[in-house]
């Protein structure tokens, strides 16, 4: 099935969690720092993403925090 991850269609097998989506599309770099998602617009919490199926043209924002001053 296809989903979008920040806007870029993915394609991932159906019964797909977040987590298994963000697995390929995050470097284990990326996987290992903080970041949060909005899946179809609503914030998920991380203790959800192995637990969240995702279906055919769903989206998921990846958030990563900015720093500056």
């Amino acid at each position: 099935m296809k989903i979008y991850i920040n806007g870029e269609p993915h394609i991932v097998e159906s019964q797909s969690t977040i987590t298994q989506a963000l697995a390929r599309y995050l470097s284990s770099e990326q996987l290992g720092m903080s970041f949060a998602i909005a899946c179809n617009g609503d914030f998920i919490e991380k203790a959800l993403y192995a637990h969240t199926l995702l279906s055919d043209g769903d989206t998921i924002d990846v958030l990563f925090p900015i720093q500056g001053g």
